[in-house]
């Protein structure tokens, strides 16, 4: 019968005394076995010398890392997800074009020619960095926090932090 574990990340501080895991820094992980269920948990090198857990299921020696590393989405994959939006057909559509936009206006992939002013509203005319082709994004007149919300979706659909 195949079960599946749900084993917890590892926490910032030592089970044991609390003291925070430092980056670079070896200490040890374990997974004990607490009601048919492995409960993980971390502790600092000396708490791990001093009063290791006695019914361990298994253990590792590990070390923290300095940060957590964002992933960084491919330049290509934007463009072509820019591209594809080129004829949006729902509102979400074009807030996703126009914060997109934005996002590789600052990766100076697109660059601001002009503000055009028509009557169906406002459009940003840009230049792409790559072959000068000129492109237009309706401007959907969104708030500082719609962008930021908009952003946020587009991180979770690309899986990176725009």
């Amino acid at each position: 019968m195949l079960e599946t574990w749900r084993i917890s990340k590892c926490k910032d501080a030592c089970c044991h005394c609390g003291r925070q895991l430092a980056p670079h820094r070896h200490f040890f992980s374990c997974l004990v076995e607490e009601r048919s269920d492995l409960q993980r948990c971390d502790f600092c090198a000396d708490c791990w010398e001093q009063d290791r857990p006695g019914e361990l299921f298994c253990y590792w020696r590990t070390r923290r890392s300095s940060a957590p590393q964002k992933r960084v989405v491919n330049t290509e994959v934007l463009l072509e997800f820019f591209g594809r939006l080129d004829q949006p057909d729902s509102e979400q559509k074009r807030t996703f074009r126009f914060v997109l936009a934005l996002y590789l206006t600052r990766r100076k992939e697109l660059k601001l020619l002009e503000v055009a002013r028509a009557e169906g509203g406002e459009s940003l005319v840009f230049t792409r960095r790559s072959n000068g082709e000129r492109v237009e994004v309706a401007n959907p007149g969104l708030t500082e926090q719609q962008v930021q919300e908009v952003a946020g979706q587009l991180s979770q659909l690309l899986d990176a932090g725009l």
